[in-house]
C-alpha cells in the first residue's frame, strides 16, 4: 500500500466514523478547515505576544560642560538626553539645569520593532540656551555636549552602569563626561 492509498483509507475511515456519529462529509471538512485557521491565528497571536520592550531608566550625568574647561557656560543653561534605538524615532528627556552634575531620574519604555536593527541605543545630551551662548553656528540654539552608542542587553538580561561620552570638538571627538543610566528587555504582554 502506498501513501496515497493509505491517505485514502484514512479518509474512508474518518469518513465512516463521522457518519456514524451523524456527521457528513462536509461536516469533516468544515472541522479540519477551522482546526487550520485556529492554528493559523494562535500562530499569529503568538507572533504578536511576543514583542519586545526596552524599558529605559536614565539618572543622571556628570562632568558635563565643566566649568575649568568651558568658563564661557553658565549654570543657567539647561540640558536634556535626546535617545533612541531608531533614528526616525527619537525621544528626549525633560529640560534640567545645571551644570557639571545633571539628574533627570526618568523611565521610558521602547516597543522594539525586531525586524529593524536594535542592537544599540543611541544616546546625546544637549544644551539647550540661547544660539549666541550655546554655539553661534545653530539656529536652534543647541549643542551637543555628549554622546554616546551603548549595546542593548539579551532579552530578560539587565545593564545598568556608567557610560562615557565624547564630545566632538574642532579637532576630532573628545571623551568628556559620563552618563548612568540602567537598561532591561521585557516580553510586552498583549492582555
Amino acid at each position: 500500500m502506498n501513501n496515497t492509498d493509505m491517505t485514502e483509507v484514512q479518509k474512508k475511515q474518518r469518513a465512516s466514523l463521522y457518519r456514524k456519529r451523524g456527521r457528513s462529509n462536509k461536516d469533516l471538512t468544515n472541522t479540519i478547515m477551522n482546526r487550520r485557521k485556529l492554528t493559523q491565528n494562535k500562530r499569529i497571536a503568538n507572533e504578536r505576544d511576543n514583542r519586545i520592550g526596552l524599558v529605559l531608566s536614565i539618572h543622571h550625568a556628570e562632568g558635563i560642560d565643566n566649568p575649568s574647561n568651558y568658563p564661557s557656560v553658565f549654570n543657567r543653561n539647561i540640558y536634556c538626553v535626546l535617545f533612541w534605538v531608531y533614528p526616525d524615532d527619537q525621544l528626549a528627556t525633560e529640560f534640567v539645569s545645571g551644570s557639571p552634575d545633571l539628574a533627570w531620574n526618568q523611565k521610558y519604555r521602547i516597543e522594539l520593532d525586531e525586524s529593524r536593527d536594535c542592537r544599540f541605543l543611541h544616546v546625546e545630551v544637549l544644551r539647550c540656551g540661547s544660539s549666541s551662548e550655546s554655539n553661534p553656528g545653530t539656529s536652534n540654539g543647541m549643542k551637543l555636549v555628549g554622546r554616546a552608542k551603548i549595546p542593548l542587553p539579551d532579552l530578560s538580561g539587565k545593564t545598568e552602569g556608567r557610560y562615557g561620552l565624547v564630545r566632538l570638538e574642532e579637532d576630532g571627538y573628545k571623551a568628556e563626561g559620563h552618563i548612568t543610566l540602567s537598561m532591561k528587555l521585557i516580553k510586552i504582554d498583549q492582555s
